[in-house]
């Protein structure tokens, strides 16, 4: 970092010291209010770490749990069920709702605001239940999200084992086109995974949020290799509102993205690609594609170390009316691990790295730290660091190194 005047030195002690004694004092206070367990928790009678390493993060079983549509094989739930007399009709007798509050105290140094109460960060309301064996729903609602609301983010209808058995899934609605990769939602990290959600080009294509249909398929290879496909199609603009017209795609073009996975004794290998083309009010259009490799490696079952790394080029990315004068290249990826020292504790390390040939002021090149701690299965602490290693240029003449103490209630 670096270096600052001594009265800029003294102003931020004084604020390291305020964040810490408040982080304490909001600590103890809400340890109290820490008791209850989420939606799927409270459902199954079952603890949170049956899922999660820590929440959000999941174990093996909390991804197979999410890959099997939200449902436990066999579970019996019949005790949660209205008798209807109708053998068609599911119904749990009371809607499922859980919460989760996001609440940090960030210090940074590329703002006037150096350093900022976020209470809340975020507020989201969960719901997920089966509709039918095989059949289940899922979205949250942001109610409070940086001051404002954002409103619905996930939903989608979840169907597993479409065919005979078989495992066939299709997911249709509103995710990430990236959750196939690495899950946003699920990272321990106030840092977020950048190269997902750099706009690269004026484009309203994102690695995130869109209104995708979404088919799998999960098979054996050998006794101890599995392999799976994905395919999806996408409206490629996000999910923004419909237009005068009530649609909610806004040119007649659609997106496609796809990934093939081979997994073997907890570690997994894959290859994603992302290709799509927008036209613009003005007619003008853009063609695009990502593409790239991921990897996941277990060793003894605690210390995870995984990555992705993305190739992007854009051929129109300014809409430029003369042609490919708009031409971009970029790209990008991340490299992180992650390891439960102690019970209750797990530190993570995330390291990103970005390239945008022509928009340097996109580029990134950070280091993250952070230590969590679970004062209970649905309550944590985490302390983080972010470090920015890029150099300063005219494009980016400063650097933006920040720390973070929050909360996190799940209830």
């Amino acid at each position: 970092m670096k270096p600052l005047p001594r009265s800029t030195l003294s102003t931020r002690s004084a604020s390291l010291f305020y964040l810490v004694t408040a982080f304490l004092l909001i600590s103890i206070i809400s340890i109290e209010s820490a008791h209850a367990i989420p939606a799927f928790a409270r459902r199954h009678k079952m603890s949170c770490v049956t899922c999660h390493v820590g929440f959000p993060m999941l174990n093996g079983f909390g991804e197979f749990f999410a890959g099997n549509g939200y449902q436990l094989p066999g579970a019996d739930i019949s005790e949660q069920l209205i008798d209807t007399g109708d053998e068609d009709l599911l119904l749990l007798d009371r809607v499922p709702l859980a919460v989760r509050v996001d609440t940090f105290f960030q210090v940074r140094d590329d703002t006037k605001t150096s350093n900022d109460f976020q209470a809340p960060f975020s507020l989201k309301i969960l719901s997920s239940a089966p509709i039918k064996e095989d059949i289940s729903y899922y979205f949250y609602f942001f109610v409070d999200e940086r001051g404002d609301i954002t409103g619905i983010e996930d939903a989608f209808i979840y169907f597993n084992n479409g065919y005979k058995d078989v495992d066939l899934d299709m997911r249709i609605g509103q995710f990430q086109a990236s959750d196939i990769l690495f899950p946003r939602e699920q990272r321990l990290t106030f840092q977020d995974y950048t190269y997902y959600v750099t706009a690269v080009s004026n484009s309203n294509f994102r690695l995130t949020y869109d209104r995708i249909v979404e088919v799998s398929y999960n098979f054996d290879l050998t006794d101890s290799v599995g392999m799976g496909v994905v395919a999806a199609i996408t409206n490629g603009n996000g999910i923004g509102v419909a237009d005068s017209d009530r649609n909610f795609d806004s040119d007649e073009f659609k997106n496609f993205y796809g990934k093939v996975s081979f997994e073997f004794e907890g570690d997994s290998i894959g290859f994603y690609g992302y290709t799509g083309r927008e036209e613009n009010s003005s007619s003008i259009k853009n063609e695009f594609f990502r593409i790239g490799p991921d990897f996941t490696i277990m060793i003894a079952d605690t210390f995870r170390f995984w990555g992705n790394f993305l190739y992007g080029e854009d051929s129109n990315a300014r809409f430029s009316s003369s042609g490919n004068t708009g031409e971009i290249e970029s790209w990008g990826g991340f490299l992180g691990a992650t390891y439960p020292f102690m019970d209750g504790w797990i530190a993570s390390l995330l390291y990103n790295r970005v390239k945008v040939y022509g928009k340097q002021e996109l580029d990134a090149n950070t280091l993250t730290v952070n230590l969590s701690y679970w004062l209970a299965r649905n309550f944590k602490l985490t302390a983080e660091v972010t470090a920015d290693l890029e150099d300063t240029s005219a494009p980016r003449p400063q650097k933006t190194h920040n720390g973070v103490l929050g909360i996190v209630l799940a209830f």
